[in-house]
Order: structure tokens, then sequence, then C-alpha cells
């Protein structure tokens, strides 16, 4: 059962893949443009690579995309390889991407700490999707675009750089590395240190975080208890949504809107003062208004009580949109029972190749279609066609979850020793797939994940005659 449950958490780590093509609309005009560097290449391998064993190195150059399904999985420089010129899939127990480091006795870095001095590192020229319980990501090494994954402990080193956006789930997350886009994260400890630094925006949601680095567009974080250094700076808004308790120091040379219960402005630390400052506005919502000491706040000051969302309203929309959703899922299964009944007995064995199969045919659909639909309104004689075109793909769009659900209900009414009426599979994955969806961030990937899989599912079954 572990086995099983571990390969359904790669699958969605790989289908992640999604995001490669559909990312988040950020402006980019501030942003900070990083320098790409590339180590030498050594020993090639012009093909993909596919790996099924208890332990394995990665240690020369792959010209393609990597597949790892390993206990632990080593990514190693030194021996001039350690590189990846695609996307990088790994399913692992431990994931680690080395580097050759050496520290120095005499020069120190801004903390008084020994300069690091780094020989060898490995690179990822492609995206990086990981299902892990341990993932290391030592100083210097490089991820070109974007990384994906789900771990109950990541590590982002000094000196190491993701070029593209983070999407994580994680228990606890050291953040002290460099990313060229933005962060986001869904965990239970966050802990971004002096030179965790985030070149667009920060979304968070934690139990637990401390915020000690930099930030240079905006942040938008829910937390139960938050702590920021007096070494942070947020360089534009900073928005807290919802927080238990919240001591502020350090430097947001926007906006701040917060709102949370307890709020502390810490200015002092053992009587010697440090950096508390806000450039902009300040309006917060608390159980009751704070005395602000002169100098921190710029801007005006706006103070409302603390507003907290209630639960029974949290229950009642989780309720229609269940609602909504069954109902959506039982019309589409009528329909396809009366009208096109051999569809369901077209659905084929449920597996983790299958799912990857689907999956990719989802994927590839949903990155074609729009470029025919595309070239068929700038030609002079596909208007029409494009138009039917476009209301195929959006219906195609809007009947894939529904798809999903009737597939997975079917394969299950077979497979389990039971006589139970598909309509309470139906009902028990639909439920099961809205409580997913109400994990912040990760519920939004996975469901992304189910539209192309239902997608491929779709046209998988398009290829056999009636």
């Amino acid at each position: 059962m572990k086995l099983k449950l571990k390969y359904l958490i790669t699958i969605f780590a790989i289908f992640m893949l999604l995001f490669t093509t559909f990312s988040f609309a950020t402006d980019s005009k501030d942003d900070i443009m990083l320098i790409n560097e590339k180590s030498e290449e050594t020993d090639i391998r012009d093909s993909d690579l596919y790996i099924n064993d208890k332990e394995y190195d990665i240690k020369n150059t792959i010209n393609g995309n990597t597949f790892i399904a390993v206990d632990t999985l080593n990514i190693d420089p030194n021996e001039n390889g350690g590189i990846i010129e695609g996307n990088l899939f790994a399913a692992a127990n431990n994931v680690n991407i080395k580097s050759n480091v050496s520290y120095s006795d005499t020069e120190k870095d801004d903390l008084g700490n020994p300069a690091m001095s780094i020989d060898k590192y490995c690179t990822i020229s492609g995206n990086a999707f990981i299902s892990a319980k341990k993932f290391i990501l030592e100083p210097g090494s490089k991820i070109y675009g974007d990384l994906y994954i789900c771990a109950n402990e990541i590590e982002l080193s000094q000196g190491s750089i993701i070029y593209g956006n983070v999407f994580l789930t994680a228990d606890k997350l050291t953040l002290n590395s460099e990313i060229g886009g933005s962060l986001y994260a869904n965990v239970n400890s966050f802990d971004m240190q002096y030179f965790g630094f985030i070149s667009r925006d920060l979304h968070l949601s934690a139990k637990h975080a401390n915020l000690n680095g930099y930030v240079y567009r905006n942040s938008y974080i829910e937390a139960k208890d938050l702590t920021t250094d007096s070494n942070f700076i947020n360089e534009k808004d900073f928005n807290l949504t919802d927080a238990n308790t919240f001591s502020f120091s350090g430097e947001i040379k926007g906006n701040a809107s917060l709102n949370v219960k307890n709020l502390n402005l810490k200015n002092k630390d053992n009587s010697a003062d440090i950096t508390c400052k806000i450039s902009g506005n300040l309006s917060y919502s608390s159980k009751q208004s704070i005395e602000i000491p002169d100098g921190i706040i710029a801007g005006e000051i706006n103070y409302s009580n603390y507003i907290h969302t209630p639960i029974i309203s949290v229950v009642w929309n989780y309720i229609l949109g269940l609602i909504t959703s069954l109902v959506c899922v039982y019309i589409i299964y009528l329909i396809i029972s009366k009208f096109i009944p051999k569809y369901i007995d077209k659905i084929p064995n449920i597996s983790a190749v299958n799912l990857l199969k689907f999956f990719g045919i989802g994927l590839g659909c949903l990155i074609i279609i729009p470029i025919i639909i595309a070239l068929l309104f700038i030609s002079s004689i596909g208007k029409i066609l494009g138009v039917i075109a476009l209301l195929s793909y959006i219906i195609l769009i809007l009947i894939a979850k529904p798809l999903f659900i009737i597939s997975i209900s079917k394969y299950a009414k077979d497979k389990l020793p039971n006589n139970i009426n598909i309509y309470l599979y139906i009902l028990a994955i639909t439920v099961i797939l809205s409580l997913i969806n109400l994990i912040p961030f990760l519920g939004f990937i996975i469901s992304l994940i189910v539209y192309v899989i239902g997608v491929g599912l779709f046209v998988n079954s398009l290829r056999f005659k009636n």
C-alpha cells in the first residue's frame, strides 16, 4: 500500500508539468535578471534516462529528460557530470543535488561565517518534478526551469539558484537560496534565512514562519505564527491575510496590510535599536489597537477590528461547491450511459503508467489545440472552423473533470469485490477531490492535474472504434 501511495504522489509531482506551459501572470518589468552559468559537459548521454533501482548516482551529462524512481538519488558533479539538459522527474526517499564546496580559513561572509568557494556544481536545464521524503539542493547547484516538489523536508542551500518559479508542499522548508521567479509554498514550518532571495513574489501558507531574507516584490502570507527578522526586506507590498501572532521587524518598502489577532512591532532588541520600518501605509486589523512608536510608519495608519472568516461560511461554501460538482458529474454520466454507453466499456486499466500516458495525451491536446485555433482564426478560410474548434475546446475542458471521476469510479467498481452502486463511487471520489481542493496551492495543482488527465482519457477513448 505504501508503495502504491508513493507512486501516486510521484505521478502527481510529474503531472505538475502543466505549469511549464501555463504560468502565473506576473509583471516582469521590475524583475532581477539572473546570470546564466553552465558547467563543462563531458560524458554525454544523448537520450532520455529511465531508472528504477534502490540507489542511483547521476555523474554524467544527460541530453534529455530523466525519469527516476529509486530509494536514494544523488546528482553528483565530481566527475564533471551531474548535468541534466532536459527535465528531471524523480520519486525517492532522499534526493540530493550535490556540489563540491570548500570554506575559507580567512574570508568571512556577511554573517561572519567562513566564505564558501564552489568548485563544481550540478545543473538542471529544464524543470524539476520531485516527490521525496527529503530533498537537498546543495550550494551552487542550479535549476534553470521551475521546481515542483512534494516532500517531508526541503533544504535549499546558500548559493543554490532556481531560476524559475518554485511550487512546493512540505512539512519543513529551509530557504537560503535564490529564486528567480515566485515562491508558492504550503508548509508546516517555513524558515527563510539571511541569504534567501525571491526575485518576484512570495505566496506562503504556513503554520509557523520566520522571514530573514529579501523579497523583491510582494508578499502574500497566511500563517498561524509569523516572525520577521531585522534583516528582512520586502521591496513592495506586504499582505498578511490571517494570523494569530505577528512579530515584525525589518523593512517593508511598500504598503502593509495585516489581519492578525496579536501584532507586535519590534524596533528594539535588548534595548538596542533595530530596523523596524514601513515606508508606505499601514492598514491593520487586530483584537485591539497598538501604540506605534514614531518613525516606524512613514505613511498613513488605519486600524480596524480583527476579521476571521467564520467556519460556518467555509463549510457552507464547500457544500454548495460539492453539490454543484455532483450534479454536473451525474448529468454527464447519465448522458454517456444513455447515448454513448460504449464509452464506459472503453475505460482502460487505471495504473501509474496509464495515468502518465493520459496526462501526456491531455497536455499535448491542451497545448496543440489552441495553436490550431489561432492558426484557423488568422487564416482567410478557417474562421468558422476556428469558432467550432474553440467551442469544442471549451466543452472539452468543462467535461474533463467529470470524465476523470466517472472513469475512476467505473474502474473502482470493476476491481473492488462488492456490489456498491457506481453512483456511490462517484459521490465518494467527488468528495475526496473536493476536500483535496481545499488544501492551499496543492489543491489547485491537483485540480489542474485532474483536468489534464480527464482530457487525455477522453481523447484516448476516441482512438478505439465503436
